[in-house]
């Protein structure tokens, strides 16, 4: 296991911890006797057992406070909670996300507003609770996504917001760096996860084909890589070889991304026709 750049931390307070990516990180954080503060609509009883019995330090404790990520004051509240019951938290990690997916002129304002209001004003709100009740030389993570360095077929809503949340963890990084706080954005491409599954079953084809380029991973593959970039304090974190070049072509080679994008989706259409 790859040391900590500073120290392992004792106290995390993580979004989205109920289930897929977040809940994942939640059994990796406990597996390293970290207490895990859950912020979340709603957990399995079951899952909130198996991750306290997993708990192995004396002191260590998983607690789930129930919030709506998009209420900034119930956020403020249950993160205020946390920091009594549990201490300040030395990592902070945004996993709530969502993912609603259609060709533009077919994709409802509502439903554009809900993912925005999710992953980009959640986001907000996580950062803004958190970084009141941070310890020395913490550390706040967000969720974006490949999505969030490259657009792809009927993803404006969520491309609009993870670029979004890449544009705040810029910020962000620079304005809490004076403070002795940093910053991390976690950009994968597919992840094995309830979100995936429902894109999978709602999505299109042609989605599917243009973003299987990156490549799938399992949420294991994800939390390892993902963990791997926080030990190290990296700003931009990508899991997966596939991912990390197109994020580095996407950046730097615009116009090739573009061609290549254009290239694929031709195909994919003629492929789904």
């Amino acid at each position: 296991m790859t040391n900590w750049k500073y120290r392992a931390p004792q106290v995390a307070y993580l979004s989205g911890g109920g289930s897929g990516i977040g809940l994942g990180f939640a059994q990796a954080l406990v597996a390293q006797g970290c207490s895990v503060a859950i912020f979340d609509l709603q957990i399995s009883e079951q899952v909130l057992v198996r991750l306290k019995q997993a708990c192995r330090k004396p002191g260590q404790s998983v607690v789930f406070y129930p919030v709506d990520i998009t209420a900034p004051d119930v956020v403020d509240s249950a993160m205020a909670k946390a920091h009594a019951q549990q201490g300040p938290a030395d990592l902070a990690f945004n996993c709530a996300g969502l993912m609603r997916n259609a060709v533009f002129t077919e994709l409802p304002y509502e439903t554009f507003q809900q993912v925005i209001n999710v992953n980009l004003l959640g986001s907000r709100n996580f950062a803004a609770s958190a970084l009141k009740h941070m310890a020395p030389q913490g550390h706040l993570v967000f969720m974006a996504s490949l999505a969030g360095i490259v657009g792809s077929y009927t993803q404006s809503a969520y491309a609009a917001s993870k670029f979004g949340v890449v544009g705040l963890a810029e910020v962000l990084r620079a304005e809490q760096k004076v403070c002795g706080i940093d910053v991390s954005v976690v950009c994968p491409g597919e992840i094995q996860t309830p979100l995936l599954d429902y894109e999978r079953q709602h999505g299109s084809p042609v989605t599917r084909s243009l973003n299987a380029v990156a490549g799938v991973l399992t949420v294991d593959q994800a939390v390892a890589g993902i963990l791997r970039g926080i030990q190290r304090r990296q700003f931009m974190i990508t899991p997966g070889l596939k991912a990390r070049l197109i994020r580095a072509l996407a950046r730097k080679c615009t116009s090739l991304q573009r061609w290549i994008v254009d290239r694929n989706l031709a195909k994919s259409f003629r492929g789904n026709a």
